[in-house]
C-alpha cells in the first residue's frame, strides 16, 4: 500500500467541491424551478453520489495513512531494539516504552523531556547525552557511562547509579530532592562539583568488589572520605 500524495488530497478536493455544487444546484432548482423535477433528481443524485464517495475516500485515506504510520514506526522500532550503536539517537515524539537501551552505543543522544521511567540502560554508553526535563525515576542506569552526560531539571527519584560514571555531567541542575532514593554504590563516580546535598540524599547500598569482598557503606566512606559513591577524577573505574 503505497502514501498518499498530493494528487490523492487533491481528487478528495475535487470530489467534494463538485459534491457541493451539485447539492446546491439541485436544492436552488427545487426551490425557483418546481417544474423540473427529472433535472432536481438527477443533479441530487449525483450530488449525494459525489458526496458519499468523498466520504469513503477519506475513510480510505485515513486507513492508509494509519497503517503507514504504524509500518513505518514498526520498523524504527525494530531497528532501535536490534542496533549496537546509535550516535546522536533521539526518540523524538515516538512511544519507547519496553525498548531495552542495556550495552548499546548512545553517544550525544538526546532524551529531553521524554518519559523514560523504568527504562533499561544497564551498562549503556550515553556520553554527552542530555537528559534534560526527562523522567528517569526508576530507570536502570548501572554501569552506564554518563560522562559529560546533562541532567537539569531531571527527575532520577530511585534511579539505580551503581557504578555509574558521571564524570564531568551536568548533575547540579535539578534540586537534591530529585535524587531522593536514588540507588549508589561506592563505585558511583560524580563530578567534581557535585552538590554534597545530593550525596545525602541517595540511598547507599554495599558494594561487592572485585575480589569478593565486601565494601559496605562506612567502609566506602573510610576509604575516601565521600559517602554515596567517588569523586572524580579519584574514581576506580576500572572496578566496576
Amino acid at each position: 500500500m503505497t502514501a498518499s500524495g498530493p494528487w490523492q488530497w487533491l481528487l478528495v478536493a475535487t470530489l467534494l467541491v463538485l459534491g457541493g455544487l451539485f447539492a446546491v444546484d439541485a436544492w436552488r432548482l427545487a426551490i425557483h424551478q418546481r417544474e423540473q423535477g427529472s433535472r432536481i433528481g438527477v443533479l441530487s443524485a449525483l450530488g449525494g453520489g459525489l458526496i458519499t464517495g468523498l466520504s469513503v475516500g477519506l475513510a480510505t485515506l485515513n486507513l492508509q495513512m494509519s497503517f503507514d504510520a504504524s509500518t513505518k514506526y514498526a520498523t524504527w522500532r525494530a531497528d532501535v531494539e536490534s542496533a549496537a550503536s546509535i550516535p546522536g539517537f533521539t526518540p523524538g515524539d515516538r512511544d519507547i516504552r519496553g525498548i531495552n537501551f542495556s550495552g548499546k552505543e548512545l553517544r550525544d543522544a538526546d532524551f529531553t523531556d521524554v518519559d523514560l521511567h523504568g527504562v533499561q540502560f544497564r551498562d549503556a554508553v550515553l556520553k554527552g547525552a542530555v537528559f534534560d526535563g526527562a523522567n528517569l525515576q526508576g530507570a536502570n542506569l548501572v554501569g552506564a557511562d554518563l560522562e559529560a552526560a546533562s541532567f537539569n531539571t531531571t527527575d532520577l527519584r530511585g534511579a539505580l547509579l551503581q557504578s555509574a560514571n558521571l564524570t564531568h555531567a551536568a548533575v547540579n541542575g535539578t534540586t537534591a530532592d530529585k535524587y531522593a532514593g536514588a540507588q549508589v554504590n561506592g563505585r558511583t563516580c560524580w563530578p567534581r562539583n557535585v552538590d554534597r546535598a545530593i550525596l545525602r540524599t541517595v540511598e547507599v547500598k554495599s558494594f561487592e568488589k572485585r575480589d569478593d569482598s565486601i565494601l559496605t557503606v562506612r567502609g566506602e566512606e573510610r576509604e575516601d572520605g565521600v559517602k554515596g559513591g567517588e569523586i572524580a577524577p579519584g574514581c576506580h573505574l576500572g572496578e566496576r
